[in-house]
This record gives C-alpha cells, sequence and structure tokens, in this order.
C-alpha cells in the first residue's frame, strides 16, 4: 500500500477530530447560554425578583426574528433577540402578564437617565430608572461581540406598566431589583464574551 494513500486519510481524521473538540468544547458563552434565561443573562432566580405582586410561574420568551429565507447566515442572536419576562396568571386562566423586557444592542451613547434615576457605579456606566434602566458593557466588549462599529453595546430594561400597577408604584423596591436584574445580565454577558472591565 503506498504511504501517502495512509496519510492524507490519517491527516483528515485528525482534523476532524480537532474541530468536533472546538465545537463541543464548552465556553463560557455556550454554558451560561444553556444555563440561565435570555440568553444566558439571568438566572431564573433573578429573572424572578422583578414581580407584580400576583404570583405565578415565570416564563421567559426570547423573541428571535425569523430569518427564515435570508442568504446571510443570522449574526449573533444577542442583538436581535428581546427578552420577555412573564407571569402566568394563577386564577386558571392561560394567559401571561408581562413584567418587563431585556434586551442588548449596539449605541453611540446612553439615552438620558430620566428624572429619578440612580448611576449605577461599580466600574460601570449607567442608569437605574422607576421604568427603564440602561447600562453600558465595559470598553471593548464591541469588539468581542464583533459590532467594532459600535462604540458601547447596552443593555436595556423595561418595566412593564401591570408592574408598577401591582408595586403600588413602589418605586425604590421595583429600583433595587431593577438594578440587580441589569447587574447580572451585565456580569452574564461580560463573562460569555470575556470582555469584563
Amino acid at each position: 500500500m503506498n504511504k501517502k494513500n495512509v496519510v492524507l486519510p490519517a491527516v483528515l481524521v485528525v482534523a476532524a477530530a480537532v474541530v468536533a473538540t472546538v465545537q463541543l468544547w464548552p465556553t463560557e458563552l455556550k454554558k451560561l447560554r444553556e444555563q440561565n434565561l435570555c440568553l444566558g443573562m439571568l438566572t431564573e432566580r433573578t429573572a424572578g425578583l422583578i414581580q407584580d405582586g400576583k404570583g405565578g410561574a415565570v416564563v421567559v420568551e426570547e423573541s428571535i426574528p425569523d430569518s427564515s429565507g435570508s442568504a446571510t447566515e443570522p449574526a449573533d442572536p444577542i442583538f436581535s433577540t428581546i427578552c420577555f419576562v412573564n407571569r402566568k396568571n394563577v386564577e386558571g386562566k392561560s394567559t401571561m402578564r408581562l413584567l418587563y423586557t431585556l434586551d442588548a444592542r449596539p449605541t453611540d451613547s446612553l439615552s438620558d437617565p430620566p428624572k429619578g434615576a440612580t448611576l449605577v457605579k461599580d466600574g460601570l456606566t449607567g442608569w437605574v430608572g422607576q421604568r427603564q434602566s440602561e447600562v453600558q458593557l465595559p470598553d471593548g466588549c464591541a469588539k468581542r461581540m464583533k459590532r467594532p462599529d459600535a462604540r458601547y453595546i447596552t443593555v436595556t430594561l423595561k418595566i412593564s406598566p401591570v408592574t408598577l400597577v401591582g408595586r403600588d408604584w413602589n418605586y425604590a423596591s421595583l429600583m433595587k431589583d431593577s438594578r440587580t436584574v441589569i447587574l447580572e445580565a451585565v456580569e452574564n454577558l461580560t463573562k460569555q464574551y470575556d470582555c469584563a472591565a
């Protein structure tokens, strides 16, 4: 048997094994996305912090636009996904109540903080408001997330009016929980993309 005929298949087998190992090797991104909600941004416990006082199981829906028919491979779904955090109604109804949404997007700057918002600090740029919160990921995350044209990546949390009413407009308590939720989302995204400050 010719040695060339044996070497080529052996090289192909080794190359295939290396590719399979790299693809199956557990990365922080894969691990967090498998064990957490909202594309790995939130643990189930933290996702349930913001509530409206009516109980019910937490249900998370990750709304990813349909890319069928597109000629290009969809980019990282983190930028095209809005995470809807709901609670099931406990009165036997099959409906759910929207509590808040969470998303990440490339931006050039933060929105101006509304009246009553508090700055995040802790080495991060952002604010927590009564109805909305915005925090920028650390410098360098945009490049690691393959968005070099963006200055920043901003995580946005928007509170549903149902939540405000259900908490009797207790903004102090709601802002405390909002801060915990958005900071966990930022922390988990920086772990996924290895871009912590």
